[in-house]
């Protein structure tokens, strides 16, 4: 029963070394030393049915407590009963869960009879067979993949070639060096002296790290604005004050760039007051500003967008539809309106952006736009790469998440689009409305950030990269992440074949 509940401390463990809910720090030492323990765990002898649950077990602990903030919306904003909203956390971390518990009894059962490094190499395959699985099938929500956790790592260096995916693959590889080390102490096989190398690893894990790139001397000013406005009454009785502050803060900016978050405006665009969009319109129809705007939009011939648009001089508007949409929140899968039934999310069904659309080209510049969680998605944003006349220059997201409260998710989702500006060596704004919003460098250090939960502006200027493509980038954007999947698949190939060969020599008895 305490391994059971080992298994647990484990998955939480891991869950907070993505982010630390008291400091909102990644702990890269923390991730592999829990995943560590988990391995050092296992019996390889327990068979693939008997070595499933524990995998389930830990891989439930450790998504349920990486997003546990998903209770804020779904209870608190979507009203749904307390025990339904268990229920259907449960569900969600629990179905995600089968694809790690899959992998690892498989590398449980192929394991026996090689070494720690061609074990690592296993463990590290089949552990990240289970992260792609998690980002791609039914729509994919790869949120706190272990990479992550790697933010302030020296491993982040390899997220220009192998993006977060490859960096989970050697935090796994390395997890799997530093249990086989833990079993051979408990067997007494080893001294503690062949124990300090993966020790003194983990410290080094543990030291700062920061991502350099060239930089070229060209940069622009840019206002972000954060309202602060109660998601509970963003579209009831806070919907005037929404409309009147971030209208009144764009207009007043200074900075070459404004940047609005995700629904800042909270009505249809042909619903706004009389005089609003004439008035932002007149103010950004001369000079070199733009105006980037998150607000809802519908169309007869499509229906309604989670949208950005933008306003700029002498060019036509500029719309963008969010094209990675959110279950249940945005659009309801088959067979599940009696979810929706059971919530108050209100507009579902949106209609998509196309999958690599075109940038904003404001000046000389492409901004790639995204709304929530898309710049979650690494290898679609990669796609944005491909075709030269419209690489990103700057990465600009428009977030809300204000609906899951004052949670560890804002420094979660920091980290993530550090990750984005370092494997894509693009700079990114972020204009969230309620926690988050910041100007990274193509380097992922955040060079400005607003106090979450204030009513604020932030003004910075945003240094340009020096426009050089990642190996990342080349490969995502071309292939997506297949290159992964069939690395990975081979690896977990190849070992499999030489047991079956291995036991088709073994002398018989």
């Amino acid at each position: 029963m305490i391994r059971y509940w080992l298994f647990i401390l484990c998955g939480v463990l891991q869950a907070l070394a993505l982010a630390a809910p008291w400091s909102g720090e990644a702990n890269a030492s923390l991730q592999v030393a829990a995943l560590a323990l988990f391995i050092a765990l296992q019996q390889e002898d327990d068979g693939f049915q008997k070595s499933f649950w524990p995998a389930w077990l830990f891989a439930t602990s450790w998504l349920l407590a990486s997003v546990w903030w998903l209770f804020v919306s779904i209870h608190d904003f979507g009203g749904m009963p307390i025990s339904l909203t268990i229920a259907a956390m449960l569900l969600l971390c629990g179905a995600l869960a089968v694809y790690y518990a899959l992998m690892l009894s498989v590398y449980l059962k192929i394991k026996k009879g090689y070494g720690p490094w061609l074990g690592a190499g296993l463990l590290a395959s089949c552990w990240t067979l289970g992260e792609l699985a998690r980002a791609e099938f039914f729509t994919g929500f790869p949120w706190g993949a272990i990479g992550y956790a790697h933010i302030d790592s020296a491993l982040v260096m390899l997220a220009p070639w192998v993006g977060v995916y490859g960096i989970g693959w050697v935090a796994a590889f390395l997890a799997s060096l530093l249990a086989e080390h833990l079993k051979q102490i408990k067997a007494k096989q080893t001294n503690f002296f062949a124990f300090l190398w993966p020790v003194l690893g983990l410290i080094a894990l543990a030291l700062p790290w920061e991502t350099h790139t060239k930089k070229s001397e060209e940069t622009f000013s840019v206002s972000l604005l954060q309202g602060n406005i109660p998601q509970d009454l963003k579209f009831t009785q806070a919907r005037e004050e929404s409309l009147r502050w971030y209208t009144e803060q764009a207009l007043l900016a200074e900075s070459d760039l404004v940047v609005m978050p995700e629904t800042a405006l909270p009505y249809l665009k042909q619903d706004l007051p009389v005089g609003v969009w004439d008035k932002l319109q007149g103010h950004f129809a001369s000079g070199e500003k733009a105006l980037v705007m998150g607000i809802p939009t519908f169309e007869p011939s499509k229906g309604f967008g989670n949208s950005a648009i933008a306003i700029q001089a002498n060019n036509e508007e500029y719309i963008y539809n969010k094209q990675h949409l959110v279950p249940f929140g945005e659009f309801v899968p088959r067979y599940f309106k009696w979810f929706n039934q059971a919530v108050n999310f209100g507009i579902t069904d949106f209609v998509r952006g196309p999958v690599k659309p075109q940038p904003l080209l404001w000046k000389h510049y492409n901004l790639a736009v995204q709304i929530c969680y898309e710049d979650l998605f690494g290898e679609e944003l990669a796609q944005r790469f491909i075709d030269s006349d419209n690489t990103p220059t700057v990465l600009v997201n428009l977030s809300n998440i204000a609906w899951f409260g004052n949670t560890v998710v804002i420094p979660q989702h920091l980290h993530i689009a550090r990750m984005r500006s370092i494997e894509l060596n693009r700079p990114t704004v972020r204009a969230t409305n309620s926690g988050g919003t910041a100007i990274i460098d193509a380097g992922g250090k955040v060079l400005a950030k607003a106090q979450a939960y204030t009513k604020t502006v932030l003004v910075g200027e945003v240094p340009i990269s020096d426009g050089r493509m990642t190996g990342y980038a080349q490969w995502a954007g071309r292939w997506g992440l297949w290159p992964l999947w069939i690395l990975c698949i081979a690896v977990v190939l190849v070992l499999s074949s030489g047991r079956i060969r291995q036991r088709s020599i073994a002398p018989s008895h």
